[in-house]
């Protein structure tokens, strides 16, 4: 008899609350994430998410509730969270004056599993060898990160987190501060990742169309869990006015619909 593979969790967030001060960021948020799911978080300005996932790398502590890593308690893991989780933040549009290049930048994201002396290895230089190939960053390996286009940083950024082989990868509204064409390039490359190394994605963005025909869920926060479920589901008028308010305008087109949201709506959060 064949038994069914039933998809492990790597996030498991339960009766969560978040308290600045005497603010409420975050209120009774139930999420679980599985296995090789792409899930994006969508929210207005000060919804929450930088919060949660500070919460979820161990960053912040919630006032109330839980969060487990692969079974684990956030707080036991300790700093042996940097092992299983990869995390790029918001893009900074300033350039860097820290004389690193790209491949040193890369091989700090290696450092977790290496000794005191952080001496790589040959797996090592092959693990960020392969990374490197794929996500086409050969032919600037060794120019500066200072001197890099914005969309060329991010893509190192990710290299970075990758080569730490995380059951987890976090980005921070990855393309925030990148103009149409590079960000459509990033999430065309978060797709062929995705879709090649099996790795579980959690990415924050604004950009509900371009990441809709590419993540396996969906997870609308604003304070609360609104909704979460498979993109279809998801985007309907309903959720979405519960999530931003009378400050949009939907356009059907085919399954999914097309959003336009206020522009001060949107920008920044927690």
């Amino acid at each position: 008899m064949k038994t069914s593979y039933k998809m492990k969790k790597i996030i498991e967030i339960k009766n969560l609350e978040v308290k600045y001060g005497k603010e409420i960021v975050l209120s009774d948020i139930n999420l679980d994430i599985k296995e090789n799911e792409f899930t994006a978080i969508l929210g207005p300005n000060g919804a929450g998410k930088t919060t949660l996932l500070k919460v979820i790398t161990g960053i912040i502590k919630p006032t109330k509730g839980s969060v487990k890593i692969l079974g684990k308690p956030v707080e036991r893991i300790g700093r042996n969270l940097s092992k299983f989780i990869g995390y790029v933040p918001q893009y900074i549009k300033e350039n860097t004056n820290i004389p690193i290049t790209v491949l040193n930048a890369i091989k700090m994201g290696r450092y977790p599993h290496l000794g005191v002396l952080k001496y790589l290895k040959k797996n090592d230089k092959k693990i960020i060898d392969d990374i490197i190939g794929f996500l086409n960053i050969d032919n600037f390996k060794h120019k500066l990160f200072s001197e890099l286009s914005g969309g060329q940083k991010q893509r190192v950024l990710i290299a970075r987190a990758l080569v730490n082989e995380p059951k987890l990868l976090i980005l921070d509204e990855p393309t925030s501060g990148l103009d149409v064409n590079t960000s459509e390039g990033l999430y065309s490359q978060l797709d062929k990742l995705h879709k090649k190394l099996k790795i579980t994605i959690l990415l924050v963005t604004h950009d509900v169309m371009a990441v809709s025909e590419i993540v396996s869920n969906i997870a609308c926060l604003n304070r609360n869990l609104i909704v979460h479920g498979k993109p279809e589901t998801v985007l309907t008028e309903e959720n979405l006015k519960c999530l931003y308010g009378k400050h949009f305008m939907l356009f059907g087109h085919g399954d999914i619909p097309h959003i336009v949201v206020k522009k001060g709506d949107i920008n920044g959060g927690n």
